[in-house]
């Protein structure tokens, strides 16, 4: 597949009110695309456009919840309406559950597959039949380091992360075929408000969480997405840490277990403050 002129391309991203979606929005405009922003937050949804629109772009708001089938084909449908096409659907939305297992609910369970894994495959299927129809298409799949190197106190996490490593992996060889990309964007720690909205029944997570583990700006990783969307790239794996460990611990059971044990449980509750 050759590489993407976004001038003028119309990209939907879902968990656009803030965060890398809204940021991304931001870099997609700068490079000419026309935006569709979507979220459950009118507000913020309009604060991203207002930013998207003062670039020159293009921006539309079309409020939408990733857990309802139905709200994502309106959401395709109505992309295609207002800017005549779909060229990039970013699935972005997503929130993080930390806590010990036998805290965590059925319920919590429930509720973090719904958003980060059917969330996604509710976006993938809405715009799949008119990317087939047109010959091409790109979507972004918001994945986590979390998705390829499990965590401790993170299961559900890193249950509705994993399962989105296989669905894309085992369908990027079959879009290809069909001229669609799939970039598949492995984040570690970014500075935004992702710790401060993630939940759990032990742990008060502190929102400077990515500030104190060193973590990356939204504006670097947003840059990046675009670039390797562009490019229409298969996958990003950001920081040297996270290179690391897709690379090499996921060789080693031993590496791995040894990681969780004595690296990432200790840092894990040392960092958090109990309930």
């Amino acid at each position: 597949m050759g590489k993407i002129d976004l001038k003028e391309k119309t990209v939907v991203i879902t968990g656009a009110s803030g965060g890398i979606g809204g940021t991304a929005a931001v870099v997609f405009a700068r490079r000419g695309a026309k935006l569709v922003l979507s979220g459950r937050n009118r507000d913020a949804l309009g604060k991203v456009a207002d930013q998207v629109r003062a670039t020159g772009a293009e921006a539309h708001v079309v409020p939408a919840d990733v857990t309802n089938w139905a709200d994502m084909q309106s959401l395709v449908a109505r992309a295609i309406e207002v800017t005549g096409g779909l060229h990039v659907m970013m699935l972005g939305a997503g929130f993080g559950l930390l806590g010990n297992i036998e805290s965590v609910s059925l319920e919590m369970w429930h509720k973090q597959i719904d958003v980060n894994f059917w969330g996604v495959l509710h976006g993938f299927y809405a715009a799949l039949p008119h990317f087939l129809k047109q010959g091409s298409g790109n979507f972004i799949v918001m994945n986590s380091l979390s998705g390829r190197i499990a965590m401790p106190l993170s299961a559900p996490y890193c249950a509705s992360k994993f399962a989105l490593w296989g669905f894309a992996d085992s369908i990027r060889a079959e879009l290809a075929k069909k001229n669609i990309g799939l970039l598949s964007v492995y984040p570690n720690f970014v500075k935004t408000s992702f710790q401060a909205n993630t939940q759990s029944p032990d742990f008060k997570i502190p929102p400077d969480l990515a500030w104190k583990m060193r973590g990356q700006t939204p504006e670097h990783v947003a840059e990046l997405i675009v670039r390797y969307c562009e490019r229409r790239k298969g996958e990003l794996v950001l920081t040297g840490v996270g290179l690391f460990g897709v690379k090499f611990m996921v060789l080693s059971y031993h590496l791995s277990e040894w990681f969780r044990r004595y690296i990432m449980m200790p840092i894990t509750q040392k960092m958090m403050v109990r309930r």
